[in-house]
């Protein structure tokens, strides 16, 4: 009888301890299960952080030494029917993307950019029967031809459209700031296309 009661007591110990480990397992197993969880949610939120478009001001471009992530706003894409802007914000002295695809050979006609000030600074054809799509790249500058002469003439919402269709636009706005090391090209003005070759 006595073996019987000490064999019951061991076994109720084994239980217990059993037991005892098995609720310290389920909160070491719970601790990991949350420090794994804030380690992944950490990596997320690092990893977003360091995708997010951190735009320098042209001043903390030259205060850096050129050292900055970027300077020019990111690509935000504009379009009209099969006509493509690749911004809606763009520094003086950048290049503004434009395509046109998709076009059916009846497709004829021109597209206008006319400046802040109602100016067309430029008129871009295309024909359908000749190409499919075409692309071109522009850069807004002081150009005596069209009595630009300041650059506070290409300063802000630019529009462009399809000539004979001026009710519908998409617009792109030209920002006071300057590409960096593209200042001297609105210090004067000048002729369009014209290379300085000392400053390339």
């Amino acid at each position: 009888m006595e073996k019987k009661e000490k064999t019951r007591d061991l076994l109720i110990r084994k239980f217990y301890r059993i037991k005892k480990s098995g609720e310290f397992m389920n909160r070491n197993v719970g601790i990991a299960t949350g420090i794994g969880i804030a380690i992944i949610v950490g990596v997320i939120i690092f990893q977003v952080d360091q995708t997010l478009w951190q735009q320098a001001s042209v001043d903390e471009y030259y205060d850096k030494g050129g050292k900055v992530a970027h300077v020019v706003y990111p690509d935000n894409l504009q379009v009209l029917g099969p006509l493509q802007i690749n911004k809606d914000k763009y520094l003086l002295g950048e290049n503004v993307f434009v395509s046109i695809s998709n076009l059916r050979p009846q497709d004829v006609g021109s597209v206008l950019f006319i400046t802040p000030t109602g100016i067309i600074y430029d008129e871009w054809g295309f024909n359908g029967m000749e190409r499919e799509s075409q692309k071109k790249y522009f850069k807004p500058q002081l150009l005596k031809s069209k009595q630009i002469c300041e650059k506070e003439k290409l300063i802000g919402q630019w529009s462009v459209m399809f000539k004979g269709y001026e009710e519908q636009k998409i617009y792109f706005e030209m920002t006071p700031d300057i590409l960096p090391k593209m200042e001297y090209q609105f210090e004067d003005c000048g002729i369009a296309y014209e290379i300085d070759i000392s400053k390339p």
